[in-house]
């Protein structure tokens, strides 16, 4: 079986919390937190920095 690692943020800004519901898939329109898969080598830190800089 193919491991990947991905890392999730719980996303909290006063009384509500940031989740994304799936479009597609055997998920769909299941809530998620929003997450992304980590590069060969990085760290959890390092991922979520990365991820954050695409957003910001």
């Amino acid at each position: 079986m193919k491991k990947i690692e991905v890392v999730a943020a719980v996303i909290r800004g006063y009384d509500k919390i940031f989740a994304t519901q799936r479009g597609f898939g055997v998920w769909k329109d299941y809530w998620e937190f929003p997450g992304v898969k980590m590069e060969p080598g990085e760290t959890t830190e390092e991922t979520l920095r990365r991820e954050k800089r695409k957003t910001a």
